[in-house]
């Protein structure tokens, strides 16, 4: 069993210390900071996309990475007087996975109505997501979507350790003009003004001062909409939601205060217009055409497929009516073919799910779609570690299992290079060199 002996190892001692077998959801315990924790790993997957190795030692010492030696060593083979040893010698270890789309402030359990008016909701529903998520083996994330005070809350808090949770770069509010995507309607002037984002915006000098304003509140990367959403049945067809001064004021707003830009686009015209507009990734694409992929390529953009939405859309297509059945089947044909077009001829795939709109903590089930339109198992694994890490340019400190790098780590009992389903099964978690879970 994985995580069967977690033990402190004494110098004086004959062996581990066998701690209780299947220990599950330890918190975010870990010993004193001077002492290493020497993981032993069965198979090492330690960079996604070169060749795995078997029967390694991860060393590990104040959150990173000390050393990866061959060979199960223990406390007096790294001259340590005392180490915490975790048994992983039937697993496969790699590093913790990153999830480029997702929100956590969004979830099936609020009342919505409550919801919309009380901040403290939206908080503490991004806890609980984010729980689910460290748990699923997701490290690293990228909120692409949510109200500012909640989840910039909710990330400092993690980041400060009082909570347990992935890192999160937060978008706050997204970037969108008056009755886009970003944006509400079906109310009374009076009422929307209540509800009015400072992420709305309409003429470019407006649209750079709703980066900024995100900027102002915290916001470590930025969210733009070019489209509409995907159950509008315009969102698909031209034209852009954003006109092309506004975002290319906002992305140049963006890029001069060193923070990325990510577009939501479902459509061609909204895409391509984008993707010339600068941003460094797309989120969701499904539309994307030819001329597309010769933007993405020119630019070095990263598509963010968000494909496990199409798994939603399966299980509720029978349910629809004929125009939203409609919609979801132009979605369900086009966007696994044009995603495995991309993917073919060289586009660079970051993994994101739209957690949120999908379930928090099966995050996993994009990884089942990526192999379903042709990626390499290696490559499959690379979307949600190396690519991930280059996508949030965290990659000097995530994404690999590297000395020096930070103690992101998760296993799985079946190896995902031959199993991709072994992903939705993850056994352990570290983060940042603390043990989140062991079964």
């Amino acid at each position: 069993m994985i995580g069967k002996y977690v033990g402190l190892v004494l110098a004086a001692s004959v062996g581990l210390l066998a701690l209780s077998a299947g220990a599950k959801d330890v918190g975010q315990a870990h010993t004193d900071a001077a002492a290493p924790t020497i993981i032993h790993a069965g198979l090492l997957i330690a960079i996604p996309g070169q060749p795995p190795a078997r029967e390694q030692s991860v060393i590990v010492r104040n959150g990173r990475i000390e050393a990866i030696k061959p060979g199960f060593l223990n406390a007096a083979d790294i001259g340590a007087t005392a180490a915490t040893v975790i048994d992983l010698s039937q697993a496969t270890v790699l590093p913790g996975l990153i999830d480029a789309h997702v929100h956590l402030t969004l979830g099936e359990r609020p009342p919505a109505g409550r919801l919309a008016l009380n901040e403290a909701e939206y908080t503490l529903t991004a806890l609980e997501n984010a729980r689910k998520t460290l748990a699923a083996g997701f490290t690293t994330v990228r909120d692409l979507g949510a109200p500012t005070e909640a989840i910039f809350t909710v990330r400092d808090a993690i980041a400060a350790g009082r909570f347990a949770g992935p890192r999160i770069l937060a978008a706050g509010r997204m970037v969108s003009v008056t009755e886009g995507h970003g944006d509400m309607g079906g109310y009374p002037e009076n009422i929307l003004e209540l509800f009015h984002s400072s992420g709305v915006c309409d003429g470019p000098y407006e649209c750079r001062k709703a980066v900024r304003t995100q900027m102002r509140s915290g916001a470590d990367v930025i969210k733009t909409a070019t489209t509409r959403g995907g159950g509008d049945p315009r969102t698909a067809t031209p034209p852009p939601e954003m006109m092309d001064d506004e975002i290319v004021a906002a992305v140049s707003a963006a890029h001069s205060a060193g923070r990325k830009v990510a577009a939501h686009a479902h459509g061609t015209a909204g895409i391509n217009a984008a993707l010339a507009a600068g941003v460094d990734s797309i989120e969701h694409g499904g539309f994307l055409n030819k001329d597309s992929i010769s933007l993405f390529k020119k630019s070095g953009a990263y598509l963010v497929p968000t494909m496990a939405v199409l798994t939603k859309l399966e299980a509720r297509y029978d349910q629809e009516g004929p125009a939203a059945q409609a919609v979801t089947r132009a979605f369900l044909d086009n966007m696994p073919k044009n995603v495995g077009l991309a993917y073919a001829a060289g586009v660079p795939v970051a993994f994101g799910t739209d957690a949120g709109i999908t379930p928090h903590g099966q995050n996993a089930v994009e990884f089942l779609w990526y192999k379903k339109i042709g990626m390499t198992a290696e490559d499959v694994l690379r979307t949600a570690t190396v690519n991930g890490a280059k996508l949030l340019g965290l990659d000097a400190d995530i994404g690999t299992l590297e000395v020096g790098k930070r103690a992101d780590i998760i296993a799985t009992a079946a190896n995902p290079l031959v199993d991709v389903g072994a992903l939705q099964h993850v056994t352990f978690v570290m983060a940042g060199g603390k043990v989140f879970s062991a079964q």
